[in-house]
């Protein structure tokens, strides 16, 4: 199916982008080929394909429950479409995908898979310039239960009363010396001991992923910290040891998914 499409610039609002604000990019008619995920798709540019991640917003992984429900939802959206697409200060990421707005008969693709509960809302510095209405976008399918916020969509029914409680994001000091100081709580508000054994500690983004191991429980009225630095375990203390600091400073969201990929807690900043 062919679509035509008008770009539109939100203005002059509190919160909403200017012209002045968009970075000075062309926009660059292609063809949908493929969309392999829900943050994600393959287009003809002038007779070549590009890869094309979708600016503001991340996807549940495919093994993750919402996951195929997100890449059909963008698929139902624009399968075979003719869109535009916009770049922002980046034009490519470190994969060599081009960093992109979506445009589809005037309406911003990005902000509307955010609005539908498809994907959550994840600004990637410097290329903001129209997160504002992504996430609010985000926001109001949260606050609606649409998609993925539906209660019993994602909802795991193994383990309640467990929860992300609290999050340091922002330790003293340079971010890289104070792994350890980035911390994640996790308290069990339950009656029942849960084995935490294949449960997944992720970021809105999902490239960072913290696997707990098998063996690992969690009593009720008891709590667990996941230190992002390396250390010797205890049963109430978990180390990432991971590469750099996990959680962004400015806001994210940590999701804790049971061993079936099922949500069981969500928390923002």
């Amino acid at each position: 199916m062919k679509f035509s499409l008008l770009v539109v610039i939100i203005a002059a609002a509190a919160g909403s982008c200017t012209e002045a604000d968009a970075p000075a990019t062309p926009r660059r008619p292609a063809q949908v080929v493929e969309v392999p995920d829900g943050d994600s798709l393959k287009v003809r540019i002038d007779g070549t394909d590009e890869r094309v991640r979708l600016i503001g917003v991340n996807a549940p992984e495919s093994d993750e429950c919402f996951g195929k429900e997100s890449a059909a939802g963008l698929q139902n959206l624009l399968d075979e479409a003719e869109v535009e697409i916009v770049t922002d200060f980046e034009e490519r990421d470190q994969y060599g995908r081009l960093l992109a707005y979506v445009y589809l008969e005037g309406s911003l693709i990005n902000e509307e898979i955010a609005r539908r509960g498809l994907v959550v809302a994840r600004a990637y510095e410097p290329n903001t310039t129209l997160q504002a209405d992504i996430d609010a976008a985000a926001d109001d399918a949260r606050q609606n239960q649409r998609g993925m916020w539906a209660p019993t969509v994602c909802a795991s029914s193994a383990a309640t009363g467990v929860e992300v409680t609290g999050i340091d994001s922002n330790p003293r000091g340079p971010d890289q010396d104070n792994l350890n100081g980035e911390r994640v709580f996790i308290a069990n508000r339950g009656n029942a001991t849960v084995d935490l054994g294949g449960w997944i500690l992720r970021d809105s983004s999902s490239v960072h992923r913290y696997l707990f191991p098998t063996g690992t429980t969690l009593a009720p009225d008891s709590d667990i910290v996941v230190h992002t630095g390396c250390g010797s375990d205890t049963s109430e203390r978990r180390y990432w040891c991971a590469d750099g600091p996990v959680w962004d400073n400015s806001g994210d969201t940590a999701f804790l998914l049971d061993a079936e990929g099922r949500t069981v807690s969500s928390f923002d900043y």
